[in-house]
């Protein structure tokens, strides 16, 4: 039995979760509540997230993760090799870190997310990221107008990202860092997506098997 513990809401999991779908791994999902550091521990010996866990064998880095699920999944499901263009989206994306923290901690825990599903957890998560943002989430919140613009220029910004359709449908090593950080900014309501950026975005959780939170953007 293959399990992959998560957060459905981070980046380094959605890695681990989408080249699973990809691979066309069977595996079971295990989202754990985001103050269960007990199983955290019992797991791999510190709270960090995702977890592997695979005849006997245990897991903890997400692209050590990834390259495990490219090597026991569907072996047609190729993965392209990396371009640099993570790099180039990390590089536009770093002067908004600060902005798109404070804009999606103060979301997350109010969509209702599995890892959230109790007040302790909602409750440890906030105590933990209001030290990281330097401010309450309602004061992050009240400043979204603030926070926004610097997002939406990055946005605009950003390279060509090629969708998998023009690629025969192959998702690719760039598409494994690139997408989960984009799709954490999908909560965030009043960021302009470029077409091209949204039409990535949807091409990718279709082929990997996941989700956005389009739908629930606050």
């Amino acid at each position: 039995m293959t399990r992959i513990y998560i957060y459905d809401h981070c980046p380094f999991c959605v890695r681990a979760t989408m080249v699973a779908g990809y691979k066309r791994v069977a595996f079971e999902r295990v989202v754990l509540l985001n103050d269960d550091e007990k199983s955290c521990f019992d797991l791999i010996g510190k709270k960090m997230l995702p977890v592997l866990q695979q005849d006997g064998l245990v897991i903890g880095e997400s692209l050590d993760i990834c390259r495990k699920l490219d090597e026991i999944g569907k072996p047609e499901q190729e993965i392209l090799p990396e371009t640099g263009l993570a790099a180039q989206v990390a590089e536009i994306l770093a002067p908004t870190q600060h902005a798109r923290l404070a804009l999606n901690f103060a979301r997350i825990t109010r969509l209702g997310l599995p890892e959230f599903a109790t007040e302790s957890a909602r409750e440890y998560f906030r105590g933990k990221k209001e030290a990281i943002i330097d401010e309450s989430f309602d004061a992050a919140l009240a400043r979204t107008e603030e926070y926004l613009p610097a997002v939406n220029e990055a946005l605009a910004q950003l390279p060509a990202l090629t969708l998998p359709s023009e690629r025969a449908g192959k998702l690719s090593w760039d598409d494994v860092q690139v997408f989960p950080t984009l799709r954490s900014l999908t909560l965030i309501k009043g960021l302009v997506w470029p077409e091209q950026v949204q039409n990535y975005l949807n091409e990718v959780a279709d082929l990997t098997r996941l989700d956005l939170y389009f739908d629930r953007a606050i």
